[in-house]
């Protein structure tokens, strides 16, 4: 069983309990982790807190090769990496492969941005004065990071963070943990305490990072409610919130579209992730004039995408992350098939089919 990361080095839970990790395509028990509490924060948030002042002086050059050498190692480990996360989420092993190369590049272009940026230097209002802005880093950030994208939206987090000379806290969702707590190895060349991965739930360790007055700044990838919680919480010591939250996004065909290319794009669009990305279409509105044609493209487009297991390198739409978002959708294709609009119950045929070949895979 992997165990907490903190200060440098394997902790055991305050709480001795686990959470199960559970592989959606089979779900079977991948793993079982720590399930840490409000004291696993407080001691990764003290860790973090001492590890800042030496952290916050070390030279601009010296953090870019620290980050730079952590991209070295995403890549050392990229198929090790890419495994667990398919394990963990269900995606494909292709694709993950190619996050964890977008996770390295990510630490590589903020490695070159701060070896020449600082600050500024702005117009001054009188004669003789010399006016600068100069960026500072602000503490301990807590970077709380959703199950859809557990290491490329890790790395969007906690990259521009190290850059900048914060220490940070990672907290994972607790579907997806198994690949964040293998990090130890991307970071365990940082000094101890810059870097620290904690589990637990939302309402327990989410919380207790929000809440901590040592915690300046919450970095969150969730959805709106949570994202409405999380800026209830941090309104009392005005902290810095960085909220990326859910959408409700629209695809419109126009009547003068490429049918080919706009089906292909909306398709594409609707199933990456089995849906499950904030910028995936959740509305498809077309001209009355081309929808005929543009459905049966698209139908014709969705039954031939390829359902299974993310093992599969055949795949192209692998099964949602669990039993309570795949009852979630089948209970929004039912609903859609009860409003009797021509279009709508035709969409929803489709999209039953996808979800029923889908529930069957998992199954």
């Amino acid at each position: 069983m992997r165990r907490l990361w903190i200060d440098g080095r394997f902790v055991e839970s305050s709480t001795g309990a686990t959470l199960s990790v559970i592989d959606p395509a089979t779900e079977e028990v991948v793993d079982v982790v720590p399930k840490g509490g409000p004291a696993d924060a407080d001691k990764a948030v003290a860790a973090a807190k001492a590890a800042f002042p030496a952290w916050k002086k070390t030279t601009a050059w010296a953090r870019a090769d620290l980050l730079v050498e952590i991209a070295r190692r995403f890549r050392q480990h990229q198929e090790g990496l890419a495994l667990t996360l398919t394990r963990e989420t269900g995606r494909t092993l292709r694709k993950n492969r190619g996050y964890a190369t977008w996770a390295a590049t990510c630490f590589e272009y903020y490695a070159g941005l701060i070896r020449d940026r600082r600050g500024r230097v702005i117009p001054s209002a009188e004669p003789g004065q010399l006016n600068l802005v100069i960026k500072e880093p602000i503490g301990v950030v807590g970077c709380i990071v959703p199950f859809n994208y557990p290491l490329l939206l890790l790395a969007w987090k906690v990259a521009p963070a190290l850059a900048a000379g914060n220490t940070v806290v990672i907290k994972p969702a607790s579907q997806t943990p198994l690949m964040t707590l293998d990090l130890h190895a991307i970071f365990d060349h940082l000094p101890h305490g810059v870097v620290n991965i904690i589990t637990g739930s939302g309402s327990e360790v989410g919380d207790a990072l929000v809440r901590h007055p040592d915690v300046p700044c919450i970095a969150f990838t969730g959805s709106t409610e949570v994202g409405k919680h999380i800026y209830r919480l941090g309104a009392d010591r005005m902290k810095r919130l960085h909220l990326e939250l859910g959408g409700s996004d629209a695809a419109i065909v126009c009547a003068d579209a490429d049918l080919e290319s706009a089906s292909r794009a909306v398709a594409w669009t609707a199933f990456l992730n089995a849906g499950q990305v904030c910028t995936s279409a959740e509305r498809i509105y077309v001209e009355e004039s081309i929808a005929g044609r543009f459905l049966e493209q698209f139908e014709a487009l969705t039954k031939a995408l390829v359902v299974g297991p993310g093992m599969n390198e055949k795949t192209e739409v692998t099964p949602l992350i669990g039993r309570k978002e795949r009852d979630a959708v089948e209970a929004r294709v039912a609903d859609a098939g009860r409003e009797g609009d021509v279009a709508a119950d035709r969409t929803g045929q489709v999209r039953s089919a996808a979800v029923r070949r889908a529930r069957t895979q998992v199954r």
